[in-house]
């Protein structure tokens, strides 16, 4: 079973223990994707509608506690247990396969965000 669902009755994105989301806004969102699929597993991304279209993608957690990362102002992790609020979402890559690493997402919204 995966580390998370769309719970359509409550229109939210639950994560599990242990489980983690990063959402960007959709204006990069395919250019990080496009980043991250270069550099290994892409992973499952899940576009959640809003007064701006934001992007969802999901990674396995880092192994260990690293230096503590400060992410640029438009990108929000999410660690579970947690419900996100996610009405009317669809997935822009479905879950298949492997997830990448969380540091692999932040490298790849680093590297296009050095570009902006």
């Amino acid at each position: 079973m995966e580390p998370w669902h769309v719970d359509e009755s409550l229109a939210c994105f639950v994560l599990a223990e242990g489980a983690v989301a990063v959402e960007v806004p959709a204006s990069w969102g395919a250019e990080v994707s496009t980043c991250l699929r270069s550099a290994g597993p892409l992973g499952p991304i899940l576009a959640i509608p809003g007064p701006r279209l934001r992007w969802l993608f999901l990674a396995r957690p880092d192994p260990e506690p690293g230096t503590r990362h400060v992410p640029p102002p438009d990108v929000r992790y999410w660690h579970g247990p947690r419900r996100i609020p996610a009405a009317e979402s669809r997935w822009v890559v479905p879950p298949a396969g492997a997830l990448p690493p969380v540091g692999a997402v932040r490298c790849a919204i680093r590297t296009v965000r050095r570009f902006w």
